[in-house]
């Protein structure tokens, strides 16, 4: 991808999250695109400690939090935004800290998303609809709520975790592009070839605002219904079974 189309999608991303409500479909879309470019910018901070994925999570809650108030201090949208994440939202100093409190016992640490995240680690596993707190209306499920592809389409699981949709989400991003066995541009309706499944995956999982299924089909001059009953019973299915091949666990009660 060149610079300019990395800035495309970055304007594009960040135009929807601040037009449309927080939490919303079209709001969670365009961050879970936000959240996949981000972590392909070349000047974000980065590290091998074992500890950094939780650093980064956190990191992307305050993204989802405070994107409202970014405003770009570069000529480059990219390096505006990732000076922005480095410096305000702090992940350069969060990861610093990984190697300088190590062996420090402070007596008393504030009660941060990191630490709080990192307390809830030690003790059994929680559920989803668990509060964080007794005081607090907030579940787990809200500050894990990272936008995914398997939170466009109702046939995909919504609950592992953060950082595994996110990796699941750019290995299946990589694999609807290049299709390297041509399994979804050989699944297709009967004598429309044109109307593969690389080419619907495209437009309504990864483009931004995505196509309406109806524009898709008046274009592609084929009847709607024929096109809606094939993506959602061998398009979705198809890359459900990719998906699972690529990594990804299906909540038990799916099995």
């Amino acid at each position: 991808m060149t610079d300019d189309q990395t800035e495309e999608r970055l304007k594009n991303a960040i135009a929807a999250l601040k037009q449309h409500p927080p939490r919303s479909y079209p709001w969670r879309k365009a961050m879970n695109q936000l959240i996949l470019d981000i972590q392909h910018l070349p000047g974000l901070v980065k590290s091998s400690h074992p500890d950094y994925p939780e650093v980064l999570n956190d990191t992307f809650l305050r993204l989802s939090e405070e994107i409202q108030h970014f405003t770009p201090s570069h000529p480059s949208l990219a390096q505006s935004l990732t000076a922005w994440i480095n410096g305000k939202l702090r992940l350069k100093y969060a990861t610093r800290d990984l190697f300088s409190t190590r062996n420090s016992s402070p007596k008393h640490i504030p009660q941060t998303p990191k630490t709080e995240f990192r307390q809830q680690t030690r003790k059994p596993p929680l559920s989803l609809d668990q509060t964080l707190a007794e005081s607090r209306r907030e579940t787990w499920e809200d500050r894990l709520a990272a936008p995914s592809l398997w939170e466009i389409q109702a046939q995909i699981a919504r609950d592992i975790q953060q950082q595994t949709n996110i990796q699941i989400g750019v290995r299946l991003k990589d694999y609807i592009q290049r299709d390297p066995q041509n399994k979804l541009k050989n699944c297709h309706p009967s004598r429309h070839r044109e109307c593969h499944c690389q080419l619907l995956s495209q437009r309504l999982l990864l483009k931004i605002p995505p196509d309406r299924l109806s524009a898709i089909a008046a274009e592609l001059e084929i009847n709607y219904n024929t096109l809606n009953w094939h993506w959602h019973n061998k398009g979705l299915p198809l890359l459900r079974a990719i998906a699972l091949e690529l990594g990804y666990q299906p909540p038990t009660e799916e099995l």
